[in-house]
């Protein structure tokens, strides 16, 4: 059975979620409630940064430091499902942005599925935002309608989420990753690049939740805390406003990415990346006119997880 494929039953006693992003290779293993198979809880979360999809070649194909980088994380977590008793039927993978635009892609993850073990479907853009989208109303069911920024390395997904619908969902190719690599840290680049990529994005009407999601936004939220600790239960649900993103960005800015590895919440592979992501953000809480971002840790493999079992829920 295709594992992105809906199943009414209840979701196995230990099921893991990964996704392998353009910069971020992240993984989630769940243990389900002995008295109620349908009740998860978060075990295990891991987050490596692999910049995979940085410095491609030419024709779009990843480079080698990146696959090497990539597959020494995807071992890792090969080891860790190994080590918590998590069949291999009971995981759910997908690449996103950097898999799915290389030329390369395609052989790369049959590569990790001989040597590895672990089978990775590459979802489009439009079934990335619809998982993303999904993971949110089952996140703050309170704050509907939710709208919804999942800030990648090189890809932004938008999506308008309503009671049990996405009523629409775009994704765009531009990400934290891409805008970094052409721009660096020049505010003024930054922002018309952001701007003009956001342009034709559908107007919202009426009030809706902006809710940003994935490694920009929750490591935004640790910069403007200074909280040196990655901890999603601390994070998830939280709000960033606006003005103090604004702050935060120019302070970042105006440093080296040498110096920033100093703040506090910010780790090696986003240094360099944090002040275009925070850019994307500004664009995406102007062109809304929100002045406000709830956080979210849970992205597209929460919304793999909801799609495949969606009687689940994880406590």
């Amino acid at each position: 059975m295709n594992p992105l494929l809906r199943d009414r039953r209840d979701p196995p006693a230990r099921v893991a979620l990964i996704d392998l992003g353009t910069n971020t290779a992240s993984m989630s293993v769940l243990f389900a409630d002995e008295r109620d198979r349908r009740r998860l809880r978060i075990a295990e979360d891991l987050q490596i940064i692999t910049g995979l999809g940085r410095d491609r070649g030419a024709d779009g194909s990843l480079s080698i430091a990146g696959r090497v980088r990539a597959r020494v994380a995807l071992r890792h977590f090969a080891g860790r499902l190994d080590a918590l008793g998590v069949p291999q039927g009971a995981v759910l993978g997908a690449a996103t942005s950097a898999v799915r635009e290389a030329p390369d892609g395609r052989d790369f993850l049959e590569g990790v599925a001989d040597e590895i073990g672990l089978s990775l479907a590459v979802i489009s853009g439009d079934e990335e935002a619809a998982a993303v989208a999904l993971a949110q109303e089952r996140s703050f069911r309170q704050r509907l309608p939710l709208l919804v920024v999942d800030i990648g390395g090189g890809s932004t997904e938008f999506a308008l989420r309503t009671r049990g619908r996405t009523d629409w969902a775009v994704s765009l190719p531009v990400g934290s990753v891409k805008l970094a690599e052409r721009f660096g840290s020049d505010l003024g680049a930054l922002d018309a690049a952001a701007k003009r990529a956001l342009a034709e994005l559908p107007d919202v009407r009426g009030p809706a939740t902006l809710v940003g999601v994935a490694g920009t936004v929750t490591t935004a939220l640790q910069v403007v805390r200074g909280l040196t600790t990655w901890d999603p239960t601390a994070i998830h649900g939280q709000e960033l406003q606006r003005d103090e993103l604004v702050a935060a960005r120019a302070r970042l800015a105006a440093m080296t990415p040498a110096q920033r590895l100093d703040v506090p919440g910010l780790l090696p592979g986003r240094a360099e990346l944090i002040v275009a992501g925070m850019s994307l953000l500004l664009a995406a809480m102007t062109r809304s006119r929100r002045d406000r971002c709830l956080v979210s840790d849970r992205g597209v493999r929460f919304g793999l997880l909801w799609q495949r079992w969606p009687l689940a829920a994880v406590v």
